[in-house]
């Protein structure tokens, strides 16, 4: 498939990535974004008015988030696939933040939704200006894994309230599993096996038939089950009447207190926000082969959630589970995205009405498939054979998640991940190298035991640049490695081809291992050296201390030296 967009240099065309790819559309593409449009507004009208619902809003916001979304990163969005509006993640987070003010009134908790969505959508929009899309890199994928394995328990368990018809059940993870159990004896026999039902049939058909909307399908099947049977009389819930019309478009009320308070929930639906989304950008990026732009999202997460917050809706996100949905419908560009947007304003205009007989087991049932995905088994077994440190980090993520929340799971990883990385750097892998036989290159001698080695000579290799949180340990591993070698090494070579940069510490550090053998009665000699290190190292006069640093340097050209000069002593 050739490529939809165009690089073009201009300013204007960075910053709405529309203009690459919209006056190079194909004729050929409209049926293919046509098809992924009906497909994702079929799939997103249940889940969004869950996802509405998780944040304690009333249905509508859910479909106010979906309509206008998708219009604004369409625009601004540099994914083909993505699809963008509320997530089970975000709303649950958008519910704990708007928990903590207590808020009676459901009037004044809507707004304070949508004043929570225009204040994601600015601090996203200062986070374009001051381009700090790097940041997200140092969430790992083994973080990202356990969250979203922690995220899909804990949404799950949100839904089991409505699926077992037992009102009260919130709080965390374990204060809900907790009251399900101590009130196990009010389950309602009717929502649950409505629930059951539904799960079942959309486990069944999604593998049958995974094109075909079935959460629309089953949505709209149990509507007419509540309407022609006498199932409403056996107390199951119902979603009630939704407002029909386009979202009111106005500047929530608000106070400067109001704004503080949400200040912290803001950064945390931010981040969890630009999280998932470049996740999913990212998947999408890479299946397809086209480049991710992670600052250009921040403007286009920052966009959606502006035209949400003064849409009266909540905050969003990019979703995987719509994301996939567009992908497998084949959608070729934003455009799938832009037409899903026309046909949800055709619905909350017109046909609001046709879900006020909703059962709410249903959209827990809706919710309960669409995340479990979000449980990547394989993924994580891939770790534990692959990294056992990483896997345990997506564990403490996930146990974060499940105990703590959200957003303190993903912060609990990103922490590990990077108090790893700062172990690996300053704890780096060092290795002693011998000759490799019939030539005059050197090797591991551990991993080639066969390797020669010159007699009075200890050949040491760093696998990391040097720099002054590892000079400490890389110091102590030679030192350490001359005392196994017993009084017999006369010379010791550092091998620096593994190490790209050596900073002012680590210089020091080094010439503190020259003096320091030298008083033994050792020759310390360093060879090569990339350019970047020899101009350093001449620059700190470190030239005067260990003779030659020229680019052909080699531990051969050295340890052959040594010998000369050897042979050459009385």
């Amino acid at each position: 498939m050739s490529n939809p967009t165009s690089s073009t240099p201009s300013l204007l065309s960075r910053l709405l990535p529309v203009l690459n790819w919209a006056p190079h559309y194909r004729r050929d593409w409209f049926g293919a974004d046509l098809l992924a449009g009906v497909t994702v507004a079929a799939f997103c009208i249940p889940e969004s008015m869950a996802y509405a619902g998780l944040a304690g809003l009333p249905p509508q916001a859910g479909l106010y988030a979906s309509l206008l979304a998708v219009f604004a990163y369409a625009i601004f969005g540099t994914s083909r696939q993505a699809a963008i509006g509320p997530t089970s993640a975000l709303s649950i987070l958008v519910a704990t933040g708007l928990a903590g003010l207590s808020l009676k009134d459901p009037a004044r908790y809507a707004e304070m939704a949508a004043l929570l969505a225009l204040m994601v959508g600015a601090i996203a929009v200062v986070a374009r200006v001051f381009r700090l899309g790097f940041l997200v890199n140092f969430i790992s994928e083994s973080v990202l894994t356990g969250f979203s394995a922690g995220a899909a328990i804990y949404i799950a368990t949100t839904q089991l309230g409505k699926l077992f018809g037992i009102e009260g059940a919130h709080g965390e993870f374990v204060d809900r599993i907790a009251y399900l159990f101590q009130h196990r004896g009010d389950t309602n026999p009717w929502s649950l096996g409505l629930g059951v039902a539904v799960i079942a049939v959309l486990l069944v058909t999604e593998k049958l038939a995974p094109r075909i909307p079935w959460a629309l399908v089953v949505v709209a099947a149990s509507i007419l089950l509540m309407i022609f049977t006498g199932l409403g009389g056996h107390g199951i819930r119902i979603t009630g009447e939704i407002p029909s019309g386009l979202p009111p478009f106005r500047l929530p009320s608000f106070t400067l207190a109001d704004a503080q308070a949400l200040l912290p929930t803001a950064f945390a639906v931010f981040l969890l926000s630009y999280v998932e989304g470049m996740g999913v950008v990212r998947t999408f990026a890479a299946k397809h082969k086209y480049p991710a732009d992670a600052n250009q999202e921040l403007l286009a997460v920052g966009a959606a959630n502006v035209v949400c917050g003064l849409g009266s809706s909540l905050p969003v996100g990019c979703s995987m589970s719509r994301s996939a949905v567009n992908d497998q419908a084949g959608a070729k560009t934003p455009l799938a995205g832009a037409i899903s947007g026309l046909l949800l304003g055709v619905i909350v205009l017109f046909f609001t009405g046709a879900f006020t007989q909703l059962p709410e087991p249903v959209l827990a049932a809706v919710v309960i498939i669409a995340v479990k995905g979000l449980v990547d088994i394989s993924a994580l077994r891939r770790l534990l054979r692959v990294s056992p440190r990483e896997f345990w980090i997506a564990l403490a993520a996930m146990a974060g998640v499940l105990l703590f929340g959200m957003l303190e799971g993903v912060m609990i990883g990103t922490v590990l991940s990077l108090l790893l990385l700062v172990w690996r750097t300053s704890n780096p892998s060092t290795v002693l190298l011998g000759r490799i036989p019939g030539t005059e290159l050197y090797s591991d001698l551990a991993r080639h035991p066969d390797n020669e080695i010159e007699p009075g000579s200890l050949v040491f290799r760093v696998n990391a640049g040097l720099f002054y949180a590892n000079a400490p340990n890389v110091k102590a591993d030679l030192m350490d490695a001359i005392e196994k070698q017993g009084k017999a090494v006369r010379l010791v070579v550092i091998d620096l081809s593994s190490s790209p940069y050596v900073d002012v510490a680590a210089a020091d550090m080094l010439a503190e291992c020259h003096e320091e053998l030298a008083g033994q009665g050792i020759t310390l000699r360093v060879s090569n050296m990339n350019g970047e290190v020899r101009d350093m190292m001449r620059r700190d006069g470190l030239d005067k201390v260990f003779g030659d640093l020229g680019p052909a340097l080699s531990v051969e050209s050295i340890v052959g030296q040594w010998k000369k000069a050897g042979a050459r002593a009385p």
